[in-house]
């Protein structure tokens, strides 16, 4: 090729195509080598990072090998450091302790209560099933359950619950309690397995035998845990029930303050109503919630117009909401609320102790310089720091779990009727794990404020032995630093003392709601008749005539009645009804109030005014006679006379139903709580309830009345039981139980913030006259006045609690919009005092807490001082 070549080209160019050639090559050769090289280089990198991460661990399991001999000794010496300022230490682990104690009790409520699932298989699928009449939602009737278990296409299982008293016998002596009576799906329903035997299931729809399932706290109380107990008979209202299984210890809301549960036995319906029956559902895994509510509506249409006659309105129909919602209620919103303020209670006591470590952190900057002039390494000058911290926050943790425990156990007793699934509440795993969070948490805060300090001032050792043995000018940015943890104070605690004098207010305005009745010498009891012997309405009429009769002879008794409820604990029931000459438009929603059963001379034991018309007699009940109240009157019939109106009951609207006539007027009572808006009552007088409260006005003293009361019923029936014995004060003050509580909670949050607040600001003036006492005392030594001194420590404290205050307020707003709901005739001048009396006196008590070493620093002498 190359002689071709040289035929076609001359010497020079061929020379030039040489030359190109190989200055190709040479190209050709650099970039192999630089891929080469690339190629390398990636594969160092790749290798660089395990590298690094493997020299990481081995330098530090080196340093800490290292530093194992001389963990000893530093513990020691942080221990030693502890131990020497006490009061420092006590404060730190208390203050701590306890805002990490109340917090962690309050984690585990909210936890048990609203995050946690319920205890029973899948239970994100069941739900509660309602009868929907916006804007109330209430239960089932017996006529609605039997149309929804003959077609139920959504749901895989449905059940129905009711909650009675029943008496127990058999044993020492009777006891009331309380029954759920299930269908025999219900526990194949929640998927709930017993502890010991079995549960109902479909089976026992067929025999109908009188079969018991016993919750475990009452098989503890009544049995011993005894595992023979199956088998074994108990009576229940007079009729023998064999025991069948025991449920689990944590066998759900479902069985909080329910004994026994039992078969039902309900009889066929005449009319759409009651509505008693609580209903649970678990739905279908390939229904969607939608689809499951339309066909609930879709059968509550058809059902419709069967019942018609005993139930005309159109409106209403069945819906469904998930049952965990359900069982928690209205409860989450105060529960979040403690929560929250336990939170800024707990950043308040972090506030605190972080001041309180600057200022002994400020307190030995001159040790920490001459320790690292001295030669020591940045390890060896912050692990004593360290180990100081962890061992205070490890102290303040052990304080919180035993706090945390103690609070749990006065909730759990004390709690069940105002907290729901309270049952659930323990100190879980995930719980404690919180707990040893915030714990970490609380050394990593008190260890940063003593390591910044330390930084700043552990390094400049010319400074510090120039400066007097005993006081030495802290720096801007601590004094900085100091400051904003005061203001960080006032702010936190401002929002709680609102909220606190607010609640307060609540209280006291709720307090001063009359009930409508005389409670001060009022004494109630409650029993149940059941069994063969009290079957009929006329064997339990003439019980309670018996009964009342000896009551009323005993010696200071004024007089006895009887009724189905007491206010202001809500009534029994509600119940509509249509007005004869206002009869509801068709297909339109009757109106409803609640109904009280009670006996004629229940007004005048309660001493019950009477306003119009006349109260019951004897006639009363045959003459199908009523007696309604103030507000029924006002609602009804504003500007007219309710005395002679006509009204049926029940939803009946047949001309068939027999009316009932409205026979007096007298004043309203507080039945459905105090906070509750006055609907209106209705009475109708009572003869043969099977369960009723025995109603007695005493001469004086009504707990007095007791024995002699309880010993007449056992001497009239040995088999009967007596609950729920209070006198009218005591149902007040269970109505008033939870504002009460809240109150409590609010008023103890507010004052151990202002506490710590104030004790805050005052080691801060103290702390502040103690550093700049060369300066105050030039300042006194050219003329300066004491009061001069005074007026600059407590204008310099005010300020400071001033700016927090002012942040804080700004909180208060919205914090009183979240608590809205929980107030009770709060009005505008109520809110702008509770925003401004808590701004006045948090100055007022700044300013005390400043005076105290304002005053120290006004008696300081000159002289003195400047010698040294």
């Amino acid at each position: 090729m190359r002689w071709v070549l040289r035929l076609l080209l001359s010497e020079a160019e061929l020379r030039q195509i040489e030359v190109e050639q190989s200055e190709l090559h040479e190209n050709w050769t650099q970039l192999y080598g630089a891929a080469v090289a690339t190629r390398r280089l990636r594969q160092e990198r790749m290798l660089l990072v395990p590298r690094l991460i493997i020299e990481s661990i081995r330098a530090a399991a080196s340093s800490i090998v290292s530093a194992l001999p001389s963990a000893g000794r530093d513990t020691r010496h942080a221990i030693r450091g502890l131990v020497r300022t006490p009061g420092t230490t006590a404060t730190i682990v208390i203050t701590l302790g306890l805002a990490l104690g109340t917090t962690t009790a309050m984690l585990a409520i909210v936890q048990g209560v609203l995050l946690d699932p319920l205890p029973y298989a899948a239970p994100e699928s069941l739900v509660w099933i309602y009868t929907d009449n916006p804007p109330n939602k209430y239960r089932f009737s017996l006529v609605d359950y039997q149309a929804l278990e003959a077609e139920h296409p959504a749901f895989s299982r449905i059940a129905a619950a009711q909650s009675v008293p029943a008496t127990i016998t058999g044993g020492e002596s009777p006891e009331l309690v309380r029954v759920l009576q299930v269908t025999a799906s219900f526990f194949p329903t929640l998927g709930l397995a017993p502890r010991v035997g079995r549960a109902f299931d479909e089976q026992d729809d067929g025999d109908r035998a009188p079969l018991a399932v016993l919750t475990t706290p009452y098989w503890r109380r009544a049995y011993g845990t005894d595992a023979g107990v199956v088998g074994r008979a108990i009576t229940i209202d007079g009729t023998l029930h064999t025991i069948v299984g025991v449920l689990p210890e944590n066998a759900g809301p479902v069985a909080q303050d329910i004994s026994v549960f039992t078969l039902e036995r309900w009889s066929p319906p005449r009319r759409k109503g009651p509505f008693l029956w609580t209903v649970i559902g678990r739905l279908r895994p390939e229904v969607s919630r939608a689809v499951a509510i339309d066909t609930l509506r879709a059968t509550s249409a058809r059902l419709f117009p069967l019942w018609k006659s005993s139930f005309q309105d159109a409106q209403a129909s069945w819906g469904m909401q998930d049952l965990k919602e359900r069982t928690i209620g209205n409860v989450g919103r105060p529960l979040w609320f403690v929560l929250i303020a336990l939170a800024c209670l707990l950043g308040l006591a972090w506030t605190n102790a972080l001041h309180l470590i600057l200022a002994r952190a400020l307190d030995r900057h001159r040790e920490w310089s001459i320790r690292r002039a001295m030669g020591a390494s940045g390890a060896r000058l912050y692990q004593p720091i360290l180990l100081e911290h962890a061992l205070l926050a490890t102290s303040a943790v052990l304080l919180a779990a035993g706090i945390a425990t103690a609070i749990l156990v006065v909730v759990k007793t004390q709690g069940s009727a105002h907290i729901p699934r309270v049952d659930d509440v323990s100190l879980s795993g995930s719980v404690l794990w919180w707990l040893a969070g915030l714990g970490v948490t609380s050394a990593l805060v008190l260890t940063a404020g003593a390591l910044t300090t330390a930084s700043r001032h552990g390094t400049d050792l010319e400074r510090v032995l120039r400066s007097s043995g005993r006081s030495t000018t802290a720096s801007r940015t601590s004094r900085r630093m100091a400051h904003g943890l005061i203001a960080a104070e006032f702010a936190i605690t401002t929002p709680l003392i609102v909220s606190a004098v607010l609640v307060t207010t609540s209280l006291m305005h709720l307090s001063r709601v009359p009930v409508g009745i005389e409670t001060g010498r009022v004494l109630t009891m409650g029993m149940s008749l059941a069994g063969e012997r009290y079957a009929r309405a006329d064997s339990r009429a003439e019980f309670w005539m018996r009964t009342l009769e000896h009551i009323r002879a005993l010696p200071g008794v004024a007089s006895a009645a009887l009724a189905d409820s007491r206010p202001p604990l809500r009534t029994s029931i509600g119940n509509n009804f249509e007005l004869e000459d206002r009869p509801t438009p068709p297909g339109q929603s009757q109106p409803s109030t609640p109904w009280a059963f009670v006996s004629p001379d229940y007004f005048s034991t309660v001493r019950l005014g009477l306003e119009r018309g006349r109260l019951f007699n004897e006639d009363s009940l045959r003459n199908r006679e009523l007696i309604v109240d103030r507000a029924w009157a006002q609602r009804f019939f504003p500007r007219e006379d309710a005395m002679g109106r006509r009204l049926r009951h029940g939803g009946c609207t047949n001309p068939s139903c027999q009316a009932w006539t409205v026979a007096g007027v007298v004043d309203t009572v507080k039945w459905q709580g105090l906070d509750a808006t006055d609907e209106g009552t209705v009475y109708i007088p009572l003869v043969d309830l099977s369960s009723a409260y025995v109603v007695v006005r005493a001469h004086g003293d009504p707990a007095a009345l007791v024995l002699s009361v309880r010993r007449v019923i056992m001497d009239l029936d040995p088999s009967l039981a007596v609950r729920d014995i209070a006198t009218g004060d005591d149902l007040v003050d269970r109505a008033l139980a939870t504002p009460r509580t809240l109150s409590l909670l609010a008023g103890s949050f507010a004052l151990t913030a202002l506490l710590i607040a104030l004790v805050g600001i005052y080691g801060a003036m103290s702390h502040f006259v103690r550093q700049h006492t060369h300066e105050l005392g030039i300042r006194l030594a050219l003329g300066g006045r004491p009061a001069d001194v005074r007026r600059l420590v407590i204008s310099l404290g005010v300020r400071v609690a001033g700016a927090g205050l002012f942040i804080g307020l700004l909180a208060s707003v919205a914090a009183t919009r979240v608590l809205s709901s929980q107030l009770f005739g709060i009005t505008q001048a109520d809110r702008v005092g509770g925003l401004a009396w808590p701004a006045v006196l948090l100055l007022a008590f700044a300013a005390i807490a400043c005076a105290i070493p304002g005053r120290r620093a006004s008696l300081l002498n000159p002289v003195s001082l400047l010698r040294e």
